[in-house]
């Protein structure tokens, strides 16, 4: 094994926010290794940058240690997370390299934070989550419970004015629309129907019509800040949330499994993603409101950065801040190992 590990990794280089993320990097005089299990995929976008690349399929034990032996960050790009996250934790365990990746998805944030104990003994980080999903809803969600450290329950939304979709996140979203939604209950994550709640945000300078959704805050908020209810909603335009429960009714036939690969070949074939101009003209908001046991609440809105720009600097932020032994081994949430003022990073104002 050799003595100087040094190396930042991304694997799944080939994708849309990983690109993203390697312009951010190389923007900071950082000059990864780009990975992933396409050969020709992998080549081109290495030529493209003009960085070193390797290829290997994650269900190849050996191949896969042997890549990751001189890496110092492992940045795994490559979703649905559920498919990637697991095989590659576990590697990187075994080769004593430090993990985060892009994921919203709650399994592979409860296999995360299971490995807990495992990274310390092997001496790595975790970081599940260090994109949009979840760095600046759960660092909304610490810093709320930082000024109601006795809150009981916790809800948390976000909505996009304009804006696109990758085909990396429409293929997550298929994953989550065709399975069960989640809420966190007196501490517990348990099984809520996909827009089960509801909610109306009206404001002077704000509105969200919102319905709760599984996003990964339902496991991540919790282990930040302790709050045993939990929320999270994404907000839709007024004509759908009006007509809501028959959309809702209509998901479900994703849940044939006929529709579903029919949908997922469409999506792999025709998405790409927005482009910049897409990107900076879209409107980013984050929600937030923390209710005690007397009913005291506190909410704060902010505008945030576009969702895969966010994902990109936050996401070569993190790997930047691990490459530099800022944190001692653990699995960590982004607001446990940044502070709840990492979201400033994010923030275009606070509405």
């Amino acid at each position: 094994m050799p003595g100087i590990k040094n190396k930042l990794m991304v694997y799944g280089a080939n994708g849309y926010s990983a690109q993203l993320i390697i312009d951010e990097l190389i923007e900071r005089g950082i000059k990864p290794i780009l990975a992933g299990r396409n050969f020709e995929a992998i080549k081109n976008v290495a030529t493209k940058y003009s960085c070193d690349y390797r290829v290997f399929d994650l269900n190849y034990d050996n191949e896969s240690k042997n890549s990751l032996e001189d890496i110092h960050t492992l940045l795994n790009c490559a979703g649905p997370f559920k498919y990637t996250a697991k095989d590659m934790i576990d590697y990187c365990l075994s080769t004593k390299t430090n993990y985060l990746d892009i994921t919203g998805e709650i399994p592979v944030f409860a296999y995360a934070f299971g490995c807990n104990n495992r990274a310390k003994e092997s001496g790595i980080v975790i970081l599940p989550g260090a994109g949009f999903d979840v760095i600046p809803t759960d660092c909304l969600a610490k810093r709320l419970s930082e000024q109601m450290p006795d809150a009981l329950n916790l809800k948390l939304g976000f909505v996009n004015r304009k804006g696109g979709i990758s085909r990396g996140t429409m293929l997550t979203s298929l994953e989550f629309i065709s399975g069960k939604g989640k809420i966190r209950k007196n501490g517990k994550v348990i099984d809520s129907p996909l827009g089960e709640f509801s909610i109306k945000v009206k404001h002077r300078n704000f509105s969200m019509y919102a319905v709760s959704i599984p996003w990964g805050d339902v496991f991540t908020s919790f282990i930040s800040t302790g709050i045993p209810n939990i929320e999270v909603y994404m907000g839709i335009n007024k004509i759908l949330f009006a007509s809501r429960r028959l959309a809702l009714l209509l998901l479900n036939l994703f849940n044939i499994p006929f529709i579903k690969r029919l949908s997922t070949n469409y999506v792999s074939k025709n998405f790409t993603g927005p482009d910049k101009i897409m990107r900076d003209s879209t409107e980013t908001y984050i929600w937030g409101m923390v209710e005690n046991e007397k009913g005291e609440r506190i909410e704060q809105i902010y505008r945030v950065m576009e969702g895969y720009n966010l994902t990109a600097k936050g996401a070569a932020e993190s790997a930047l801040r691990i490459m530099k032994n800022e944190l001692k081994p653990g699995t960590y949430t982004p607001s446990l190992a940044f502070g709840s003022d990492f979201l400033n990073f994010f923030v275009i104002e606070k509405i």
